[in-house]
């Protein structure tokens, strides 16, 4: 196989700018496809193509146009993408010399929050107790409130609609959610919830090889904050073992080929690891990797210069500013308003950061657009 020198990226979030970032570095011509303009079609360094109609058939003659099966490689942004790859995998495989991503069955693995809940107890990985709804309302087994409740499978298009995860303490909020997932069309995950006050939050950056060699790294999720149930806005750095040697084996045991992020929670109280999911793609921190050095996308794109040991990564925060700000400063959730965080301690961390979601002096664009953006919506609302 001719050594790969494009790559079409389905998506345009800030996953997707982080990723034709990375290929930029490489020297990689990328392509963003998607149905909407996200901010990646900001960025200076792909070449874009809006489809705004979103049926399989038509973003399979959009998709013949720009691949290469002797050079293209092809990756997703999102688990939306990601299911349009197991429905056309073999249309996909045809066109392209490599799809990035672990096999149809893994990826639906990942997807499937109760699924995988189910696989790391028959793989003996320790995970929050799943329960079944049964008879509409009956959980199984009997419930140790709280619990915690996310949609089985991420639907990111409901947007705020329901959320990404809601802790209940009681069966009055139990049933209250259920109502509301089921208003929504959700169906939901239910687990027991690990939000405990000694609970830190990892994110585990994995790259695998057709070979089994794997590169790694570990993200400690500063912010968002547990309770907040929401994405991390500002991560660090971090070394830890026990957290990294349960991620690699989860890995391992699905026998995964491409880049995952795998999320972990420890109580510290008792040094418990527990494995939350696996995301099957690339994942919004992904520019932290490639900042420490790590060069996800060339290692399993089998760039040359990609095989060999990295260097030790340096001190690195990476923050997503527009969002941090809103975790931290909004009125109904803010960390600074609840108490949660001081406001000097924000400003420190502020100054303290040095790897950014969206700002890349190489590629200003985006950020300039997002930050004209959040003002004019502060402006307006």
């Amino acid at each position: 196989m001719a050594e790969l020198d494009r790559i079409v990226v389905l998506g345009s979030s800030l996953t997707a700018l982080a990723i034709v970032r990375a290929a930029k570095a490489l020297c990689i011509h990328s392509i963003i496809l998607d149905t909407r303009r996200g901010i990646a079609f900001d960025s200076r360094h792909p070449t874009p193509i809006h489809c705004p109609e979103g049926n399989d058939d038509f973003l399979l003659q959009q998709l013949e146009g720009v691949a290469s099966k002797d050079s293209g490689a092809l990756i997703a942004d999102s688990d939306g993408w990601l299911r349009f790859i197991v429905r056309c995998r073999p249309a996909l495989e045809s066109m392209f010399a490599s799809v990035l991503h672990p096999g149809s069955r893994s990826i639906e693995l990942c997807l499937d929050k109760s699924l995988f809940l189910d696989w790391c107890m028959d793989n003996g990985f320790q995970a929050p107790r799943r329960y079944r709804l049964e008879a509409v309302t009956d959980l199984l087994p009997s419930p140790e409130y709280p619990l915690l409740l996310r949609p089985e499978m991420t639907r990111h298009e409901l947007g705020r609609t329901v959320p990404k995860a809601i802790e209940v303490k009681s069966r009055v909020e139990l049933d209250r959610w259920l109502a509301h997932f089921a208003a929504a069309g959700v169906t939901p995950s239910i687990a027991e919830s690990l939000l405990r006050p000694a609970i830190h939050q990892y994110s585990v950056g994995l790259a695998r090889d057709r070979s089994g060699r794997i590169r790694s790294m570990v993200g400690e999720k500063l912010r968002s904050y547990p309770e907040q149930c929401a994405g991390g806005t500002y991560v660090i750095l971090s070394t830890q073992d026990d957290v990294l040697s349960l991620a690699r084996g989860a890995i391992e045991a699905l026998d995964y080929v491409g880049i995952a992020e795998v999320e972990i929670l420890r109580d510290d109280n008792t040094g418990e690891c527990f494995l939350i999911e696996i995301n099957a793609r690339p994942w919004v921190q992904f520019g932290l990797a490639q900042k420490a050095g790590l060069d996800f996308l060339g290692f399993v794109m089998g760039q040359a210069d990609a095989q060999s040991t990295p260097p030790s990564p340096r001190s690195l925060r990476w923050m997503n500013f527009e969002a941090d700000v809103y975790g931290c400063l909004s009125r109904d959730m803010g960390a600074v308003r609840r108490g949660r965080l001081t406001l000097n301690d924000y400003l420190r961390s502020l100054f303290a950061a040095n790897t950014f979601a969206v700002w890349d002096a190489a590629d200003p664009r985006p950020f300039f657009r997002s930050m004209g953006k959040m003002v004019w919506n502060k402006v307006t609302h």
